[in-house]
């Protein structure tokens, strides 16, 4: 079995495609994974090559819809899975016939959708469920492990919604950190973490918030089945409104 190792980064997975190309090879598999492989896999580090990165990311741009360059930049952040190899054939396909991405029908085409809907559903939910707290300076901030990694994706949607306002999405499952301040963003990445100090204000906020929560629930109608359906556990560990709950 041919196994492709790479840096996890999407300069390196378009490295990655480069080789594929330049040595007319398709890997059985991809990963930015540490594993050992197995005496009968054939392993390839890929290196990661910035300026050739540029030069496929040119050539998807001239080649590709702007849908289509979303759709690949989706389904390479969908990472509860590997599509890297499913995402490696679906732009070989592209590049050999652009209208063959609009059939469905096509097993990698499928797949490549099938990516992005768990993706962008993910993203409607982290959109809905975020909760902030307001540090001592004023910043707000907010703690996220989502189950896919969309915080590449959550930037525009708080910078409308907090126009004005400096903030910190931590996403802790993957050690990364969107800082927005005085109207500039960027990505970090969080090497070590402390629980920040919170401003006396927050406390009361959170109480006042947990007060609504409970008296708007009407008893005698409570469903907790229901209630995972709409929220399900995964998404409550940094959401203030369960945190007594258990």
């Amino acid at each position: 079995m041919i196994l492709w190792c790479y840096d996890g980064t999407f300069e390196g997975f378009l490295s990655l495609v480069h080789e594929s190309y330049i040595h007319k090879t398709i890997p059985d598999r991809i990963t930015a994974d540490e594993i050992t492989p197995n005496l009968l896999d054939e392993r390839q580090w890929i290196e990661t090559d910035d300026a050739i990165a540029r030069r496929v990311a040119a050539s998807l741009n001239e080649r590709f819809s702007k849908e289509t360059l979303q759709r690949i930049k989706h389904t390479f952040l969908c990472d509860d899975s590997t599509p890297e190899r499913d995402l490696l054939l679906y732009i070989r396909l592209g590049f050999k016939s652009p209208r063959a991405l609009e059939d469905f029908a096509h097993p990698i085409v499928y797949a490549i959708h099938g990516y992005e809907r768990r993706l962008l559903s993910t993203l409607h939910k982290m959109n809905a469920y975020l909760r902030f707290e307001e540090l001592e300076d004023k910043t707000l901030y907010a703690r996220i492990a989502p189950p896919r990694n969309v915080l590449p994706l959550m930037g525009g949607h708080f910078r409308t919604r907090l126009r004005g306002e400096n903030f910190i999405i931590h996403d802790t499952a993957r050690s990364i950190a969107l800082l927005h301040r005085e109207g500039e963003s960027s990505f970090v990445r969080i090497e070590s973490f402390e629980t920040p100090t919170l401003s006396v204000e927050e406390g009361s906020f959170r109480r006042l918030w947990k007060t609504f929560f409970d008296s708007v629930a009407i008893r005698s109608r409570l469903n907790p089945t229901l209630q995972r359906s709409h929220v399900p556990l995964k998404y409550r560990t940094y959401m203030s409104e369960f945190w007594d709950n258990g």
